[in-house]
């Protein structure tokens, strides 16, 4: 009887422990940055963020520098399921889904966060863009807007368009067309190897974030930023595997979705400290670099030159289906909404 009951008991205990580790979902997750700067910080905030309020029942195995695939693989591996959730940056998936990289267009300036939540509502909104998802089998979660581009050169830098013939760029994404149109040499190559690229001489200027160009060390590699009047973009995003989401239990889908909307003001405030900062430390101390302002009438200029990245991206929703031209008027409609949330409510770190 004694060995009966044993059996039962250790059975039971077996029983119980295979329920337990079904009751846990870990999440295998590619960040293509390193982990350090702001994104990281808001990626790691997703994480902890969903272990805590699902009481472990769902965690995360945060992957950094692209260890599980390449930036230009993330779409695909994502909707495959080599990760189950990563950021996709729009860059370097333009033609498959150009509806993220519009956020990555020089289109209409706005704060930072208006375009989180701007994208965020068009993304969750939007029919076409739903059904897109799902053809891609990827779940939309959050975005990450960026500050507005700054030039960031070696030596003399860009101090007039008349510049730029010669100079070899680091092409990381649609904006820097406009120095390919001015006679400059495109390198194409992910925004993080940018510091290697400069270092070794293949490239003598990036578009690129004070945030980022402290956060990557490439300040100690500049002597220059020329301020572009770029505007933000926000055309990197955080997805989940379809399938893997559709396994989640709904009420842990719905915390996920409730990170994500939580994950942009967190993002949002931590953003503008860390860019107010990196500004003050490439304009000071033994690092400081030369900040160049174009000619007014370059700046108008520039608005021409952004026009054929435009007009691609436009053939490139045509070639998914989609209308180009209503879509960027959606976007233009969210981003006035927003600016007015903004306007008459303040940013949310701001609100007492």
């Amino acid at each position: 009887m004694k060995s009966i009951l044993g059996t039962v008991a250790l059975a039971t205990t077996m029983t119980a422990a295979a329920m337990s580790a079904q009751a846990e979902t870990r999440l295998i997750a590619n960040e293509p940055g390193p982990n350090r700067g702001v994104r990281a910080k808001a990626v790691t905030y997703i994480a902890e963020q969903i272990a805590e309020r699902t009481g472990g029942e769902v965690t995360v195995e945060q992957n950094w520098g692209g260890a599980l695939f390449k930036t230009n693989a993330a779409l695909e591996s994502i909707g495959l399921g080599v990760a189950d959730m990563g950021v996709i940056i729009g860059a370097y998936s333009a033609s498959e889904f150009p509806e993220l990289q519009m956020a990555g267009l020089q289109l209409k300036p706005a704060h930072p966060w208006v375009m989180m939540q701007a994208m965020y509502e068009l993304f969750t909104t939007n029919e076409q863009i739903q059904a897109r998802l799902n053809d891609m089998n990827i779940e939309y979660i959050s975005t990450f807007s960026l500050t507005p581009g700054i030039l960031a050169c070696s030596g003399e830098g860009i101090r007039s368009l008349a510049d730029v013939p010669g100079v070899k760029f680091a092409h990381t994404g649609s904006t820097t067309d406009i120095f390919g149109e001015l006679g400059g040499n495109l390198v194409s190559m992910p925004i993080y190897d940018v510091y290697q690229g400069m270092e070794t001489g293949l490239v003598e200027c990036s578009v690129s974030y004070a945030y980022y160009t402290v956060a990557s060390k490439l300040n100690e590699l500049i002597d220059t930023v020329t301020d572009m009047h770029f505007s933000s973009l926000a055309s990197l995003a955080t997805f989940v595997n379809k399938d893997t989401f559709d396994a989640l239990s709904p009420e842990h889908q719905e915390i996920i979705r409730q990170i994500g909307r939580d994950t942009m003001d967190f993002y949002g405030q931590n953003l503008m400290a860390a860019d107010i900062k990196a500004m003050e430390t490439l304009t000071t101390g033994e690092n400081a670099v030369d900040l160049v302002e174009l000619p007014d009438a370059e700046y108008a200029r520039i608005t021409e030159l952004v026009q054929p990245s435009i007009d691609k991206w436009k053939a490139d929703m045509a070639a998914v289906g989609g209308d180009g031209d209503a879509m960027i008027q959606e976007l233009y409609a969210l981003i006035d909404k927003w600016t007015g949330v903004m306007e008459t409510e303040g940013l949310p770190w701001d609100r007492k």
